[in-house]
């Protein structure tokens, strides 16, 4: 038996973030490949009061032998989280657009 493929219409796919299934597995490989790349990428979307170093974006540990178990993100960096969710919108012309349905 065959797979049913649902296909978004295309007006909507030319407005989302991702917007073909290629332009998903490139963005997926770089995650994969190149991870703190692929996330200091996103974050160049957002305000930051203090950016994060370059040099400590991105560090992990999952290995024992090596020291302690870690995962640590964009260590020092500092936002308004307020600022990123409703200020920039507005500035940006989305003020009468709705950002959350309750």
């Amino acid at each position: 038996m065959g797979k049913t493929v649902y296909l978004p219409d295309s007006s909507l796919s030319r407005k989302s973030y991702v917007s073909s299934l290629t332009q998903y597995r490139d963005l997926y490989k770089k995650s994969i490949d190149t991870p703190d790349e692929f996330w200091a990428d996103i974050a160049k979307q957002f305000y930051w009061e203090t950016p994060a170093s370059p040099s400590k974006f991105f560090s992990y540990n999952f290995d024992i032998s090596k020291g302690p178990i870690h995962i640590k993100w964009m260590e020092g960096a500092t936002t308004n989280i307020c600022y990123n969710l409703l200020d920039r919108n507005v500035k940006n012309g989305l003020g009468d657009k709705i950002a959350f349905y309750w």
